[in-house]
């Protein structure tokens, strides 16, 4: 099944940052009813399911999260962006996470931010969770070392389980994915697995955005990919990763600048 193209805003740790995006998505014109979908992203990892502090500011108390997911009033595809290295147990680690919110339909889409995760791993999230939307994140690691259709290939393996495709080679850091590379491993996986929605990420600001959107259009031929933003709407307070904080006319730049191209 192909599902919608987003567009993309993750990284939210309160209810007000939560209703002031989805505030910021209505206002340049995105709802869930027209091509590119708005999607908000909720930074889960294993050390915060654990209950575990952490310094980056970009991860919510876990046990916040279905009062956020409920902040959205169901006006965005709501995600979990999950990382963990405890790979054995991930379909485990996502029943904890979905436990109640799966049901209540606050989420039903998850981007695993995970270097190949276990192919079995995914199946048996997909078979918990059937409607599940399960996001493959290309990452710089994942496509380390390999060709694009080598990359593809192995996207490949894990059949229906996915539903969409996010060439990040960033992974949150604000830096720059290289167009020429995201468009060939584009193309690689449009003939390999016609089914996925593929998205970009990769140092989206609402400086650039307008002019990257363009260009990925005029290479692409086409507008029904998605996008993703994180590191590029913040604010930094030290050089440290994640100590950063939401910069609210960053996320108001960037959404009008995509609404300004795709529309």
């Amino acid at each position: 099944m192909i599902v919608k193209p987003y567009v993309g805003v993750t990284g939210p740790v309160t209810a007000q940052e939560t209703k002031d995006i989805c505030r910021e998505f209505s206002q340049a014109g995105y709802t869930m009813e027209i091509s590119h979908i708005p999607m908000l992203g909720f930074l889960v990892s294993y050390k915060t399911l654990c209950g575990q502090p952490t310094q980056n500011r970009r991860y919510p108390l876990v046990n916040t999260l279905s009062d956020l997911l409920r902040a959205t009033d169901q006006k965005v595809l709501t995600m979990v962006h999950y990382n963990s290295k405890e790979i054995n147990t991930l379909s485990n680690q996502v029943a904890q996470i979905f436990d109640g919110i799966y049901e209540e339909g606050l989420c039903g889409a998850i981007q695993l931010n995970i270097v190949w995760p276990d192919i079995n791993q995914v199946a048996k999230i997909k078979e918990l969770y059937p409607e599940m939307q399960i996001v493959f994140q290309a990452s710089h690691h994942a496509m380390d070392g390999k060709k694009a259709n080598q990359v593809a290939e192995g996207i490949k393996m894990y059949g229906n389980s996915l539903s969409y495709v996010l060439i990040d080679p960033s992974g949150g850091r604000g830096l720059e994915f290289e167009l020429d590379s995201s468009v060939v491993l584009y193309s690689e996986l449009k003939e390999k697995c016609p089914d996925l929605t593929i998205g970009f990420a990769g140092g989206f600001t609402r400086e650039n955005v307008t002019p990257r959107v363009k260009a990925l259009i005029e290479r692409l031929g086409k507008d029904g990919f998605c996008i993703d933003a994180e590191g590029g709407l913040r604010d930094k307070m030290t050089l440290d990763y994640g100590d950063d904080i939401l910069n609210m006319k960053k996320v108001r730049g960037y959404l009008q600048g995509v609404s300004s191209v795709l529309k």
